[in-house]
This record gives structure tokens, C-alpha cells and sequence, in this order.
């Protein structure tokens, strides 16, 4: 359940910073990564580029 849990986090993070009128959910970071290790030798890695989830301008 590696991947599908991680999106389900970020979902989660996303949904919390809407709530609470946040414009992004990076805390102020332009870039985030995601890895995951799985069995064996099993790694999933995301590049994350954040984006304003508002429609508010993050420039």
C-alpha cells in the first residue's frame, strides 16, 4: 500500500491547509520529494512542485 498511502497523506495535508486558509501546503517550500521503500528492492520517488491551492498568487 505504499503508493496509494502516500497520496492519501498528501489528500489528508492538503484538505487540512484548505480548511485552515492556507494558500499552500509546503510551508513556505517551493519543492518537495516523496520516497518510499518497499519490499525487496522496491523504492518509489516523487518530485513534488507546489502549487498555490487557493488560486492565490505564491510569487
Amino acid at each position: 500500500m505504499g503508493a496509494p498511502f502516500v497520496l492519501f497523506i498528501l489528500d489528508e495535508m492538503r484538505n487540512k491547509f484548505i480548511k485552515e486558509g492556507k494558500a499552500t501546503t509546503a510551508k513556505g517550500l517551493e519543492w518537495g520529494i516523496v520516497i518510499n521503500v518497499g519490499p525487496g528492492l522496491t523504492i518509489e520517488t516523487i518530485v513534488l512542485h507546489i502549487e498555490s491551492i487557493t488560486g492565490k498568487n505564491l510569487g
